[in-house]
């Protein structure tokens, strides 16, 4: 159904291990005060893991840094690598996208934790094979580094997109004014699916390479379930 390639890896660790490692440690905390984490937490629990796994890396680390980036968008900085045909992706520092859905009392932006791990579900729902990096420190800021496999062919259409995700079992519905869909086996949801972000390859299959993931539980996950209904 979707283009395979292999999960990707930071220095031999796979991407899910570092999610797997992260969320344990969130759930850790959580155990201990009663409620799950909030933004601020995640941002020092994933400072922590960094620092102590080497992941905080220098700027020297790639030499792609010294010129003038080849495309910018709401989330990161894109170099195209063309000795592998791959784009090195830079969120701006401290930003690392935003959350599909999210409650009254919490933050709208996703912690480096939840952008992981959208990139992990982007890999398993989607095929993709999108690599963990590491991170930059700017300034007291940091920035993360993936790297995904460039893709050949041309944005697809809106009733292109929605084709593909409906006939794969999606639901689709309206969240904060956004179309978004959702999966109620995996229990995820996906949003940011314009032309942009899924591309018509040469054997009209679509390849989504930039989706906003998000898994879902308690009252979120009641609210798309009704959503989806109504």
């Amino acid at each position: 159904m979707y283009p395979h390639e292999p999960f990707g890896t930071t220095a031999g660790i796979p991407l899910e291990a570092h999610v797997a490692e992260l969320r344990s440690r969130c759930e850790a905390v959580a155990r201990v005060q009663g409620c799950p984490t909030h933004y601020l937490e995640e941002v020092r629990i994933f400072r922590a893991y960094a620092a102590e796994s080497g992941l905080i890396l220098l700027p020297s680390a790639f030499p792609e840094l010294s010129r003038t980036p080849d495309d910018e968008g709401n989330e990161h900085q894109v170099w195209f690598q063309r000795e592998t045909n791959t784009y090195l992706k830079i969120t701006w520092p401290d930003f690392y996208g935003m959350l599909v859905l999210y409650r009254q009392d919490e933050e709208d932006r996703a912690s480096p934790i939840a952008y992981l791990e959208r990139w992990h579900l982007h890999n398993e729902l989607f095929g993709d094979g999108v690599r963990f990096l590491g991170a930059l420190e700017e300034g007291g800021k940091l920035r993360l580094i993936i790297q995904q496999q460039a893709i050949e062919g041309a944005p697809a259409t809106l009733s292109q997109i929605n084709d593909f995700f409906t006939s794969n079992g999606w639901q689709r519905f309206v969240a904060n004014g956004e179309v978004a869909y959702f999966d109620s086996e995996q229990r995820v949801v996906i949003s940011d699916t314009h032309r942009g972000n899924l591309i018509l390859m040469d054997d009209a299959l679509l390849a989504p390479i930039d989706l906003r993931v998000q898994p879902l539980e308690g009252a979120l996950l009641d609210y798309v379930i009704k959503a989806c209904r109504d």
